[in-house]
């Protein structure tokens, strides 16, 4: 019956560690899938990067074709 005992105590003190360690290493996971660091934020910042970077060459050459546009037009004014 001793024997009984100590083994049952020995079961529910690893069923209780396990689920401690289950509900410890779920949190974590959880967060790592929705927090603040989660892969769907990561993936928003990726699509973001390459919309700015995109955005960026875009802009580059609309300002180089106005720079051209502007000088076109100044050598056409007299000069004073």
């Amino acid at each position: 019956m001793k024997n009984f005992l100590s083994n049952y105590k020995k079961f529910i003190a690893i069923a209780i560690a396990s689920i401690a360690i289950t509900i410890f290493l779920s949190y974590h996971v959880a967060n790592i899938l929705f927090g603040k660091s989660s892969l769907e934020v990561y993936s928003s910042l990726k699509n973001k990067k390459t919309y700015l970077e995109n955005e960026i060459i875009r802009l580059q050459e609309d300002n180089a074709y106005l720079q051209k546009e502007y000088f076109e037009l100044k050598n056409l004014e007299p000069e004073e």
